[in-house]
This record gives structure tokens, sequence and C-alpha cells, in this order.
């Protein structure tokens, strides 16, 4: 019995650890979700467990369902997501597969390719949708404005239809020029007309190239720097619809103080000047405002398989401006598919794209009959235009006051002038890349760009000096771009190597028309019935045609040894029409090294350093950019009537001289920086210093007459040096399961000089010293110059007489200088010698950007700035003058300022334009998975909520490029918005 006894626990304990083992290894049901990019649910993913070969594939909810023990791999895939294997732990698994897009290398756009970023040696910024400005976007440039060093980004006033200034490291010219605009490959001039033919919700990132190693790939085009624009693709896998949308209201942020009716009337009684008094209480600057209404709505699909991938989109933007009957419409549509073969040699990208923006243009825009519209400046108009006077008679008939001629009524300008642009736009592109053994690829590539613009115009004001008239515009531009490229790629030990090679032709084609008519008999008709009009006149005429061509080969080296020393060689030859036979081919190369300390030993030593790159770069680039096509020929133009046998006929003649020495301007760029990322890359950023020397700048000369006929010739003969340091860096301030904080700063300063101003034109001297530049505006100002351009000093500086108060009968005094500088006196009066350098360019610009999430919730606040800018502020000057009293309206100061006359130009209208302002902020909630939705984000965005400035005008980001640089005079007003957007993906 004890035997058995002992036998019946044995047998029992060893059937309960077989069961227990056996429990070990039993198959249980394991479920999840699998997602995607954004949390996206992923339908149709498999689910394969590699030890019992069973197989799940997701439902519409990314769940699933499958037989497993504890241990058994799972793989997890779908069509455009890297796999994924997961040893099973749980009984409930939550899988996030990445894409493969985003598991390639971070690459930057360099023209005619993508490289790595780590590879890339020159100076390239890059910006994608992340960092992309939020809120009321409806301009290309509003989403990267103050986010990149060395990249100025201004628009002075408010206007919806108002162009952007940039700058790339500053002015490198004269007259400033804008960079080179490059589209999905395709190189678009006229910069600004260009840019506004993509919708914001298209684009990926932009790519910014500003030093010559970067820039010289484009040669005669790229001395400007160059913005390279990558629109969205589709990735491979399930069919993804986006919805991008916004309303919102912007409302005007600054008014300028002037008298109030009850103010203008206690002024005059003083004077006894109060006949002008109508018995109105008019806000002038509140009669042509209103609350600008804005929509955007976009909406875009994308998806495909392995071989074939898509992406279309449709966009609809209506703006209205905060000045009344100005805004602008726009639709767009873009399509892009990507396909390869089989055996993934042959790679086929094909593009469509267009648009079409209707606009709203301010009366005095855009059109060359606007002087003889009445009003060259409405703004000026709505400030000095009397309080006490009505917007409209008791019969409802517009108000004007009496005179010799009447005056302009702002409200009668906006509402009764018609003004309008439509401009259409359409492109299409096919590249092709064969690899025709491993590492060597080969393609063509083609596009064509075509736009239409309309233009039309009319007054109906009949009374004079108004005299109704109307203007049609149109005009047509088509460019055509073809390469034939080469791509070799060679590994072999621890060396890269890689070669681009390419042919490329452009041709441009410009025509158009224009007419202006007076004297309409019907005025209801006007711009559409011309034939109504009684006066045209040939100089009411004009039409053109015009082709250039710009032909290139280039080629581009890139190295690297042990991803640690770096070479880079670009070489380009462009020839182009616009040159005289003496010079149309140039050539344009550069170089660029790089060392990777981080990889080095020494380095590595210290943990907290992640990278830490030296390079630097030297290099040629060209500009050709805003010549006109015929900008060496002989030019003959129309003249004045002359009298031949008692008869007039009309007369003809040169206007600009034939220069077939004509030839490229140069840029010399120097360029040394630092990359580095520091404590697991939550410090990181770059340090560029540069140094340009811009020679045989482009410019349009004055000849003496006699022994020349004509009065100008465009020749070669400046040169300037352009100097400056760019600093950008992030950090990640703070990151936890659930709470992170983002921030990125960056500061630039630049700074040019004229080194030389004179040339030579077949034995004449040329020379542009002391040349006149910038103008004061205003009553009695039309010969007061402001700014001028003079050898050794940056271009447009400010040369104005001192302010040294009033002599004791009120007149404003000057201070007085000898040649050698030293004060001599006061006087009334001032000369040439008694005027004062002031330089108006800012000290340092920057933006600052602090990202926040916390949960679900988003955070953005962004503030950009300059500090040390001067601005003469010419409209101030005008309201504070108490000779317009009592036919205008002036400012409070007018009354105490102590002037008893005309204020003159001098340095006591130069301001302090320094401003920091809180461009946007943003704050948003984001939900995954919901019934029909993969993700829903719902935002609130404030843009342009504050200035800190100490400047009195309406707004200091004023004009900064051409002859009137930072001189204030009287821009659309800025705008204050709000909006509520969503953004949702099914």
């Amino acid at each position: 019995m004890p035997h058995l006894r002992t036998s019946l626990f044995h047998l029992t304990l060893g059937a309960t650890l077989t069961l227990l083992a056996m429990g070990a290894k039993a198959q249980i049901t394991v479920s999840g979700q699998v997602m995607g990019k954004d949390s996206i649910a992923l339908m149709g993913a498999s689910v394969v467990n590699s030890s019992n070969k069973a197989i799940a594939i997701t439902d519409e909810g990314g769940l699933f369902t499958i037989m497993a023990r504890m241990g058994d791999p799972l793989d997890f895939s779908f069509v455009g997501y890297a796999t994924q294997r997961i040893v099973v732990n749980s009984s409930n698994l939550t899988i996030h597969l990445q894409e493969i897009s985003n598991l390639l290398p971070d690459v930057v756009v360099m023209g005619y390719g993508a490289i790595p970023r780590k590879d890339a040696i020159g100076a390239v910024s890059k910006i994608t949708t992340i960092d992309f400005n939020p809120g009321l976007i409806t301009h290309p440039l509003q989403q990267i404005q103050g986010k990149l060093a060395g990249v100025s980004i201004t628009q002075p006033g408010g206007d919806p239809n108002g162009d952007f200034t940039v700058r790339i490291r500053g002015a490198s010219s004269i007259e400033g020029q804008p960079p080179l605009l490059v589209i999905d490959g395709v190189a678009i001039d006229n910069f600004n007309r260009a840019i506004t033919t993509v919708n914001p919700s298209d684009i990926e990132s932009y790519d910014v190239l500003k030093d010559a190693s970067a820039a010289a790939i484009y040669g005669a085009r790229g001395a400007n720097g160059v913005i390279l624009i990558t629109t969205k693709k589709g990735n491979p896998g399930k069919s993804i619809v986006e919805y991008n949308g916004f309303t919102g209201i912007d409302i005007v942020a600054n008014q300028i103080k002037v008298l109030s009716a009850d103010e203008w009337r206690y002024a005059t009684a003083v004077t006894g000047d109060g006949a002008h008094d109508k018995g109105a209480n008019t806000n002038w600057q509140k009669e042509i405002e209103r609350i600008g209404l804005t929509q955007n709505h976009q909406i875009g699909i994308s998806g495909g398989s392995n071989q074939l991938t898509f992406r279309g989109s449709l966009g609809y933007t209506k703006q209205e401006g905060i000045i009344l009957n100005s805004g602008k419409e726009m639709i767009s549509a873009r399509l892009s598919a990507q396909q390869v073969n089989s055996d993934k040699r042959l790679l086929i990208n094909y593009a469509l794209n267009g648009s079409v923006i209707n606009r709203s243009l301010l009366p005095d825009q855009s059109s060359t009959s606007q002087a003889q519209g009445g009003g060259s400046n409405l703004f000026s108009l709505a400030l000095t235009a009397l309080p006490v006077v009505p917007v409209r008679n008791a019969d409802g008939t517009y108000y004007n006051e009496q005179g010799p001629t009447l005056s302009a009524n702002p409200s009668q300008i906006l509402n009764d002038i018609y003004s309008k642009k439509r401009e259409s736009f359409f492109q299409g592109s096919v590249k092709t890349d064969y690899e025709i053994i491993n590492g060597l690829k080969a393609g063509l590539f083609g596009a064509l760009s075509m736009g239409h613009d309309i233009y039309d115009y009319a007054d109906p004001r009949i009374a004079q000096p108004f005299s109704n008239l109307a203007t049609k515009a149109d005009a047509n531009k088509e460019i055509l771009s073809a390469d034939a490229h080469i791509n070799y790629i060679k590994d072999w030990g621890q060396h890269h190597l890689q070669f681009t090679g390419v042919y490329e032709y452009n041709r441009f084609i410009n025509d158009g028309f224009s007419l202006t008519a007076h004297g309409f008999q019907f005025p209801d008709f006007l711009n559409n019935n011309f034939s109504a009009a009684t006066q045209i006149s040939t100089t009411d005429i004009s039409s053109y045609k015009n082709e250039v061509r710009l032909v290139s080969a280039l080629g581009r080296a890139m190295y690297h040894y042990r991803d640690r020393y770096f070479v880079t060689i670009n070489f380009r030859r462009d020839g182009s029409s616009k040159f005289g036979p003496n010079h149309q081919w140039a050539t344009f190369p550069s170089v660029a090294l790089a060392w990777r300390l981080s990889e080095e030993g020494f380095i590595k030593t210290f943990s907290w350093i992640n990278n830490l790159r030296l390079r630097g770069s030297y290099g040629l680039t060209g500009n050709q950019e805003n010549l006109p096509a015929d900008a060496y020929q002989l030019v003959y133009g129309v003249g004045g009537p002359f009298l031949y046998k008692h008869q007039f006929f009309q007369g003809y003649g040169s206007i600009r001289e034939y220069n077939p020495d004509l030839q490229w301007e140069v840029r010399r760029s120097l360029n040394v920086g630092l990359d580095f990322s520091l404590h697991n890359n939550r410090i990181y950023g770059t340090l560029d210093v540069y140094d340009d020397y811009t020679s045989d700048m482009l410019f349009n000369y004055s000849l003496p007459q006699p022994p020349f006929l004509n009065g100008s010739v465009l020749a070669n003969a400046a040169n300037a040096t352009n100097q400056g340091i760019e600093i950008s860096m992030g950090a990640v301030i703070r990151k936890t399961a659930r709470f992170q904080w983002n921030t990125q700063l960056n500061i630039s300063r630049a700074r040019n000089s004229i080194t030389n101003l004179a040339g030579q034109f077949v034995g004449v001297s040329l020379d542009i010293t002391n040349r006149h530049y910038g103008y004061a505006l205003g009553g009695g100002l039309s010969d007061a110059y402001v700014s001028q351009i003079q050898k050794g000093f940056p271009a447009g500086v400010f040369w104005l007489p001192v302010h040294a108060g009033f002599d004791t009968d009120g007149k404003e005094l000057f201070n007085t200088y000898d040649k050698d500088g030293n004060l001599t006196g006061t006087k009334t009066s001032y000369t040439d010698q008694d005027r004062r350098y002031i330089d108006p360019t800012p000290d340092f610009s920057y933006g600052l950007t602090n990202n926040f999430s916390f949960g679900r919730f988003d955070a953005s606040l962004f503030i950009r700035g300059v500090q040390g800018q001067k601005i003469f502020a010419n409209t101030l000057l005008n309201l504070q003058s108490p000779v317009y009293l009592p036919r205008n309206n002036v400012s409070p100061e007018a009354l105490t300022n102590g002037f008893t006359g005309q204020p003159q130009p001098s340095d006591l209208w130069v301001k302090d334009g320094s401003y920091a302002r809180l461009q946007n902020a943003t704050v948003g909630y984001t939900l995954n998975n919901l019934r029909g939705l993969s993700k829903l984000r719902i935002y609130g965005t404030a843009t342009n909520l504050f200035v800190l400035t100490s400047y009195g005008g309406v707004d200091p980001e004023v004009n900064v490029e051409g002859s009137q640089r930072y001189i204030d005079s009287s821009y659309y007003p800025k705008s204050r918005g709000f909006l509520i957007g969503v953004q949702a993906t099914f």
C-alpha cells in the first residue's frame, strides 16, 4: 500500500506538471489594431504568425484577431509601409507601422536631384510642412516668412493682391532682385507672378540655396539665390482623402491719428478758416475700411500601388481685403503621378497643374492711367480728406469739394472705379529616368508653362479732371523647358562618388497689348466698347512680343570618404540671347569642402556631441533676371509729332543705345559654415558667415547728348560687396510621454556697400555717383530727394540735412557744414554739402518659434521682427504740415510741433523702425479613429496680434526694395486676423 500511494503521488505530480507545461504553450486569441501615418487605421493590413502560419487581415478599423502562443513572432505588413515583426507578449497589441517614405534618409533638393541632408555641404535651408507658419495662409510665402535665417520676406501693407519682397542674404545689386523660383524642377521667371500659381496646401517643402556652391548649379539665374518648392506626392497603399479648410475674418490692425471733425473745427476757428465745414462728422479711414472675410477649402486624394502612385487636389480661396472692393478669388487644381516598371529601372513622373485668380484691385494700382484717374494714392486721400464734409449729398450723389476742379472722394473712387485682373496659368511636365546599369541613370525632362493675364480698368467719372477713361491690357507668357540628364552613383569601400550632368534648353515668349481711351459718350460701356471713346492717341496704345533663349550645360561631382571628408564641384556654362554678341556665353564654377569632425576620434570621446561639421565654399553665379529681352539692342520707340509740309506726322526714334559688350553680372561668393547637434540631438543648429562681391552690375546709365543720339544705355559698370552672418538654432526644451516643447530661433545680419560706380562705354565715362534715388512724396516735395547712390555706402542710404529747430520767425533751421564735415552753424536753407548719411538697413532680423503639445492639444507661437531699422516717415511729414489746413486734414501734431510752413525732409523724419510682431498664435485639438474619419484636427489661429514698436506710422514693415526703400508712403493697412480651421483625413 505504501508503494501504491507513492506511485499514485508521482503519477499525479507528473500529470500536473505536464498539464502546466502544455498550458504554457497553449494557443490564445491575440487581438489588436494596426495603424499607419498620423495614427490612421489601416484596413487590409496582413498579420502572419511565422510559427503556426496563421494569417489575419485587418478590417476597416484596422482591427484583427489571430491565434498565437506567447513568444510567437507576428509579421505586420501593408503596402507603402515597412514590415514590422512583433513577439507576442500580450493578448492585446497596438501596432504603428512606419511609411517607407519616412524611412528614407532626410534629403534636400539641390537642383537636378536630391541628396541626403548629411551630404549637402552648401548653405542650404530646408523647411517642411510640420514647421510652416499656421493660420490665415493664402500666399505660399506666408508659410515661411520669418522662418529661415538669411531669407528676408516682407510685404508692406496688407493688400491681398500685394507682392512680397524676397531677398536672400540682402541686396546683391543696386536695384535688388528676387531669387530664382523652381517648382517641382521647373524654373520659372517673374517670381511674384509665378509663386501665386501654387496653392499653399499643395506644398510639401521649401529648399533655399543661399551660397554659390548650392546655387551655382543654376549658373546665370542663381546669383540672387534659389527657392525650390516641392509639392506633395502620393504614396503606395490605401487611397487617402484629405480636407483642409478654414474661415476667418480680418480687421484693420492700426490707424493713423488725424483730426476729428470737432478737432478740425477748433483748429480752424482760431484762424477763421471754417468755410469748408459742411456740418458732417466723417471718419474717412473707416469709410473705406471693412471687416474682410476669408475662406479656404482644399481637398486632396492620394494613393496607389508599388508601381503607380498618384495625388490630385482641388483648392478654392476667397479673400476679401480690409479695404472696400479689394480682394482675390482663386481656384487651383494639381495632379501628379509616379510610375515604375516591374524591375524598378524605369521611372516616369507626370504633373499637371493650373490656376485661375480673379483680383479686385484698388483703383490706383496696376494701371498706366492711374495718374489721369484722379487721386494717385487712395490712402493719402483718406488721411487728408476733410472730416467735416459728407460722403454723399442729400440727393445720394457723392460729395466733391468745389473748386477749379473737383477733388477726389475716396468712397467714390472705391465704389465707382472698376479695376479687375484675371490671371490664368497652366503647366504640364514629364520626367523619365532609366537605370542603364547599376548606379547609372539617364533621363529626359520637358515642361510647358503658359500664363494669360487680362486687366480691365474703367473710371466713369465725367467731371474734370477725371474725363472718364478705360484701359484694357492683355499679356501672355509661354515657357518651354527641356533637359537631358545623367546621374551616376558609385560606392566602393568607404568611398562615395556621385556625378550629375545636364544639357538644358529654355525658351521664354512674351506678348501683349494695352489700350487706354478717354471721353466715352456712354460711360456705362467704357472698356467693353472702345469705339464709343472720343479720344485715343498713339501714346495710349502699346503692344509687344519678345523671345528669350537660354542654353546651358552643367556638371556636378560630389565625393565623400568615410562619411567624414566631403567635396562638391559644380561647373555650368550658360548662353543667353539677352546679352550682346561679344559676351553671350559665361562660365560659373564653384567648389565646396566639408569635414565632419564628429567622426574623428578626438571628438567621439565627447558623447554629448552627436554631429559637428565644418564646411566652406567659393563660387561664381550670374545674373540676367529682370533684363529686357532686347537688353543690348538699339531700341526704337514712339516720339513726339513733327510738322512736315503743313502736316503733322508721328515721330519715331531710338530710345536706347546699342551695346554689343553687354555681359553677365557676376557674383563671387565665399561662405564658411558650421553644423552641430548636441545631447542626443536635442540641441541643433547652423552658423554661416559669408562675403560676396558682385561685379559688372547692370544699370541704366545716362549718356551725353551729343555725341549720342540717346540719353541712356544699359551697361556693366558698378561693383558692390555684401557680407553677413546667419544663425539658426533649435532645441527640445522638454519631452515627456504627454508633453513636448520645442523652440527654434534664427538671426540674420547683412551689410552691403557700393565699391565702384564708374565705367566706360565706347570711350565715354559712365558714373552715377551722387545720383538721387528716393524722393519724398507730397505737396511741394516732388524735388526733395531723400536717398542717393554713392560709392562707399550701401545702395539707397538716406542723405538728409540735420534739423536744428526754428528761428525766431518760426522758420525751420538746418545745420551747415564745411567741406571737411565740420559744423559751421545753422541756416533756414541747406546745400548738398550739408546733408548727412543715415543707413536705414536693420542691424539684424530674427524669428522665434515655440511649439507645444500636450496629449491631444497642440499650440504654437511665432514672433518675428527687425532691430535697428530706420524709416523715413513720409506720411507723418505730410500730415504734420499745418499749411495744408483748412483744405486738407492733418494730424494733431501739426498744431503743436512748431512748424509755420511746409516741413522739409530732414533727419527729423527718420524714425526708429524696429519691431517685434506676434505673427501668429495657434491652438489645436486632434482626434483619431472617429467613425468615418482617421484623423480630425480642429484649430484656431490669430495673426498679427500685436506689434511692439515705437514707430508712429501705420506699420513699421515698409518697402525695402527699389528707389523708395525704407520710405513710408501710405501703404494699404495691415490686418489682424482670426480664424477657425479643420483638417480631416478619411
